[in-house]
């Protein structure tokens, strides 16, 4: 089996008259850029340019249908006949659609409804009404999605869906996979990703998948996958940018520019911030830079060369802790972030389209001590240089009846190195082969299902003092959507999420300046989810908008960070977690202005055991309100979280129960935020005020780490085209 996904991953590409068009969006007959048009039963398509513009060149004689589809429109279909020497040229308008939940297929560059996943996508209006500062205060605003973090630009930030995953001192116990572009971007030490790196000026949209998508992705997707798509095309000479200052001594700049030439389109950002930070040693300074290049070769070959660089500069400004203050950090971190992306894709006969990606992602971080620590807090300097590569073959086939099936390969191979004082581990890597496939099927008019299926070989080695370890998985899906008519769609899932332990919980040795010692644990197995999902979303009107989703997960061998001494690794056996998502979009209600509203409860337990799993909040509600004034724009947010239970283990009270140390088991307050946004748009730039936490709570998201009170943001926006 290894030698044959071995072959298979290195394969490469094998293998009249024109159509022309314009697809126009017909509620402000503006072009519509990035829309892909398809003959269904060629081998050939392609997507509009920057001028909504798209040619489909050497078809054959006879009668052909043409398909065009786009994130946030009515699919577009029509039966068009091509004569030998004409040329055909067609307008087409496109009806929009709401986007609280669609149904798309998040893989490769090609984000399409041709083979779905239940998806939620934020688009760049829904971007600039969030108005965060970085890609995790976005994430934040999501329902769903429960952050935790020390600070809005600290090093360790922590995403978890559906309480797939929490944050610890140690380990990250992370299962929610970050896409660029639909390439994985985590850190082969913990599995973690660098959120705050990615260029926030670039993204395009969000696309949020809850829920397992190990039957695509494998490892690290098994609570959900958050895919970040960038410009890909943008007005020919045109350079933006957004200039701010706030609280602490905040400054930043944001620049991007982008420029056609021909058949090439190039998009470049840059991008600074910084802070004195809201405490001692909370100070952050971050540095990123991005180029995209991408464009068409004979017309319908494309391909795409992405490249994003992050410099970031972060205080580790430790826990405030009233019994020991003594636990003030003079740590810092410095850390250099680097991806490279490849990608190319051609049409194949019988309607197939080939795509193959290559992603090199390099992450050097340092710890190192300030120059005022005192004599005995000195540590010394850490550092961790991890690389990951991964290797991507898709081949797509459309069939007549607009049926999908997917077929791939995929070779990853990790890299992790450590210097330190303390011995963390012994320079180990991580390979990973895998082979999937996907099938969506229309059934008939109304149903449509959806299977897929992946297997995966992986293997780790620690090094000379450890064994190697091999874990295998299969991880399927079967997904069925209905959708009765054009106001209601309906959809009952079942997957199976895997992932292997990571880097650090496997092999990790190390002592904290507090004390704690942590120990991996080789022994550990492969954790496993099964999840369960039914949910209706309803489209009352262009309006209004309403969903619910009721889920069910059941994980095995549940990997987790268990506060002892020394903490240590271990496998829970029997875990479950179950609860219901809701939400609604009301479009100017009662003229009121445009309104959002979210809720999640959700209840994990472990099942062996008896007892709750810390650090998940059973309730998440956040409501926004955006009204357009006569003077200014008005966007006001509040964001609900209940209590959350939490093992206290810098407490000197930790008694020994059967023969292992107990830490007393605490609870975080609920809390309030209450955000506010004023904005006022001129004839060619725009002027934003962000307060947040208006009324200046004290809260935590991660215990003993106090988060900012009242802060204020002024930015400036203004786009010049040369």
């Amino acid at each position: 089996m290894k030698c044959f996904i071995y072959f298979i991953s290195l394969l490469c590409p094998l293998f009249g008259s024109d159509l022309m068009g314009i697809v126009i969006d017909e509620n402000n007959n503006e072009p519509l850029i990035g829309a892909n048009a398809i003959l269904s039963n060629e081998d050939n398509g392609t997507a509009t340019n920057q001028q909504g513009e798209f040619i489909i060149t050497d078809i054959k004689s006879g009668h052909h249908e043409l398909m065009v589809s786009m994130i946030g429109y009515k699919n577009w279909s029509k039966s068009v006949m091509i004569s030998r020497g004409e040329n055909s040229r067609l307008i087409i308008f496109m009806k929009r659609e709401p986007l609280i939940w669609k149904t798309i297929n998040v893989m490769g560059m090609f984000p399409s409804k041709h083979s779905p996943e239940i998806t939620q996508i934020i688009t760049q209006r829904q971007l600039k009404k969030n108005s965060g500062s970085t890609v995790s205060s976005l994430l934040n605003n999501l329902h769903g999605i429960d952050l935790q973090m020390a600070h809005e630009h600290g090093r360790n930030v922590n995403i978890s869906i559906r309480g797939s995953s929490d944050y610890k001192p140690g380990g990250y116990n992370n299962r929610v996979l970050l896409l660029i572009d639909g390439f994985p971007a985590a850190i082969p030490n913990s599995g973690s990703s660098d959120w705050n790196a990615i260029p926030i000026e670039n993204i395009e949209r969000i696309e949020v998948v809850r829920g397992p998508a190990s039957s695509l992705y494998g490892h690290n997707s098994m609570g959900g996958v958050i895919n970040m798509v960038t410009k890909s095309d943008s007005p020919n000479n045109v350079l933006a940018y957004q200039a701010g200052i706030g609280s602490f001594n905040k400054g930043a700049l944001d620049l991007n520019y982008s420029r056609n030439l021909h058949k090439l389109n190039i998009i470049s950002t840059f991008g600074y911030n910084a802070s004195d930070g809201h405490r001692f040693n909370a100070n952050h300074k971050n540095i990123r830079s991005s180029i995209k290049l991408n464009g068409n070769i004979f017309g319908n070959q494309r391909w795409l060369i992405s490249s994003i660089i992050s410099k970031s500069f972060n205080g580790q400004p430790g826990f405030v802790y009233a019994d020991n203050p003594g636990l003030k950090s003079f740590r810092q971190s410095e850390r250099t972030s680097s991806y490279l992306h490849i990608f190319y894709s051609r049409p194949l006969l019988y309607n197939g389209i080939l795509s193959i990606s290559l992603a090199i992602n390099n992450f050097n971080t340092i710890y190192n001590d300030r120059n005022d620590t005192p004599e005995g807090e000195l540590q010394g300097s850490t550092t961790y240089k991890d690389k990951g590569h991964v290797w991507r073959n898709e081949y797509q086939k459309v069939f007549n009846d607009k049926s999908v099936i997917t077929i791939g390969t995929e070779v990853g191979l990790d890299l992790s190195k450590a210097d330190v004082i303390n011995f963390i581990y012994d320079q180990p890597k991580q390979s990973t082969m895998a082979i999937f496939s996907q099938l969506k099927k229309n059934i008939s008019e109304n149903l449509i299902l959806d299977f897929g299926l992946r297997y995966d070989y992986r293997q780790v080695q620690g090094g000379e003092q450890y064994r190697k370890i091999l874990f295998e998985a299969i991880s399927p899906k079967l997904n069925f959507y209905f959708k009765p008519n054009d106001n209601v769609q309906y959809h009952l899932s079942v997957n199976r999420g895997f992932r292997a332990p990571s880097i650090s919980e496997l092999f990790l040795q190390y002592e904290s300046n507090y004390g704690l010692q942590y120990r991996g644990n080789s022994q550990l197995q492969p954790e496993f989810m099964t999840a369960i999902e039914l949910g209706i979303a309803k489209f009352e009107t262009q309006q209004q908008t309403w969903f619910w989703n009721l889920f069910y997960n059941y994980y095995s061998n549940m990997i987790d960070f268990v506060y002892t001494i020394p903490v240590e690794s271990i496998n829970r056996t029997d875990v479950e977690g179950y609860g219901l998502e809701l939400g609604s979009e009301l479009a100017n209600p009662f003229n009121l202005g445009d309104i959002t509203f979210s809720y999640s409860y959700l209840k994990m337990m472990d099942i062996q055991n008896s007892g709750p799993i810390l650090y998940r909040p059973a309730h998440k509600a956040k409501i926004s309100l955006t009204k357009k004034l006569s003077l200014m724009n008005i966007s006001f947010l509040l964001r609900y979280k209940s209590t959350q239970q939490y093992e206290d283990f810098l407490s000197n009270d930790h008694p020994i129960v059967n023969n292992t140390v107990r830490f007393p088991v605490k609870t975080l307050p609920e809390l309030f935020l209450f955000d506010l946004k004023l904005s006022k748009n001129f004839s060619d730039y725009e002027v934003e005020l962000n307060i947040k936490n208006i009324f200046n709570q004290d809260y935590v998201l991660i215990q003993n780490y106090p988060m900012p009170g009242i802060t204020w943001h002024i930015n400036f926006s203004k786009t010049i085209n040369e």
